[in-house]
């Protein structure tokens, strides 16, 4: 499903700007009681924050939602 709001690496660069933190998990969360993929939701998240941040730092932030995710991978 595609949502009709801002781009995730749209709102990342922003709020980055004024030193706010993304609860990645929550967000997450919420993309799935919204009928959102799980394998979707956290593939735009990879690739959001390989845009703005590149993958050698976007990689730590990835591998741990993915490990905390992957127990629900196969439900979602």
């Amino acid at each position: 499903m595609e949502s009709k709001g801002v781009p995730i690496d749209f709102l990342l660069s922003q709020l980055e700007k004024d030193i706010y933190v993304i609860d990645w998990l929550e967000f997450i969360l919420i993309s799935v009681q919204h009928k959102w993929k799980l394998k979707g939701t956290l593939k735009k998240i990879e690739n959001s924050l390989n845009d703005v941040y590149g993958k050698i730092h976007s990689k730590p932030i990835i591998d741990e939602l993915y490990l905390k995710c992957n127990p629900y991978l196969e439900d979602f």
